[in-house]
């Protein structure tokens, strides 16, 4: 049995095809129940769960989507926990292929790749290169550069039960928790998956992109004292660029590396805020 855990938060222009993703998985539908954690939407989004008989609906009046996962956690009855966002649609494969991944590996932590809905070229790009880079991490033998993103995760339920629940907080939570089986098991717990693919909704633009790189230099920023970390070395960041672009011609190459460049000063941009513990 899977249990897919999606928190909810004011995303009622996306909820319908999200079920709908789920409900229409390539898998047994009797091997898999759908969670959903309202976190307190005001926007019509429980309306729109309390109109799905096929899915369980839960409320969490804590804010914050961690708490939302955890209280999903405690009520879900599978052997293997998967998180998505509400603003994500798996393909119709997901589920098959993190069932196939934990039955054919001994990997504990499953990471998959995060599409744009939109084909552009920037995105594409710089999407490829983030999936690569997470890629590169999960073949890293460094505990010290494993990150997490919950919005395309599974766990072993035995793994979260010893590491988890995911600690209370506004960010990076999924993170501290990946390091934390890294540094209890060894690399090798945390893997990714290619065919574990969700398409993320809110990837729509590049202003988005590096505003996003900019949370998470803050979130980094937060969260360092609780679970040692390091983003990669300028050796590192050439490797996955070389690997992203190699099937590419050199004009893409050269757009990606001026895209990345920008995506540099946003991390940078997004440090100056300083640590905000709990960000």
């Amino acid at each position: 049995m899977i249990s897919v855990i999606v928190p909810v938060y004011n995303t009622a222009a996306y909820l319908d095809r999200v079920i709908a993703a789920l409900l229409s998985q390539d898998f047994p539908r009797d091997a898999y129940e759908l969670i959903f954690v309202d976190n307190g939407s005001s926007d019509g989004s429980l309306d729109i769960l309390h109109r799905q008989s096929r899915i369980r609906v839960l409320q969490e009046p804590e804010r914050g989507s961690y708490a939302a996962r955890n209280l999903g956690i405690r009520h879900a009855t599978g052997d293997v926990l998967a998180f998505s966002d509400s603003d994500c649609f798996p393909v119709p494969h997901w589920l098959a292929a993190v069932d196939h991944a934990f039955r054919t590996s001994e990997a504990q932590v499953l990471l998959g790749p995060r599409i744009p809905p939109g084909a552009t070229k920037c995105l594409t790009l710089v999407s490829s290169y983030e999936n690569k880079k997470v890629e590169l991490v999960c073949a890293s033998v460094d505990p010290l550069v494993y990150f997490g993103h919950t919005n395309n995760m599974a766990v072993r339920r035995q793994t979260m039960d010893r590491f988890g629940p995911f600690i209370r907080r506004a960010r990076g939570s999924d993170t501290i928790f990946v390091r934390a089986v890294v540094d209890g098991l060894s690399c090798e717990a945390v893997a990714y998956c290619p065919e574990m693919i969700v398409q993320h909704a809110e990837l729509e633009s590049l202003a988005v992109y590096y505003d996003k790189i900019k949370t998470y230099s803050r979130s980094r920023n937060a969260y360092r004292h609780i679970s040692a970390v390091r983003p990669l070395s300028q050796k590192e960041r050439l490797q996955v660029f070389r690997e992203t672009t190699r099937q590419h011609p050199v004009i893409d190459s050269v757009y990606l590396f001026v895209l990345l460049v920008g995506g540099s000063l946003a991390w940078w941009y997004g440090g100056l805020a300083g640590p905000k513990r709990n960000a």
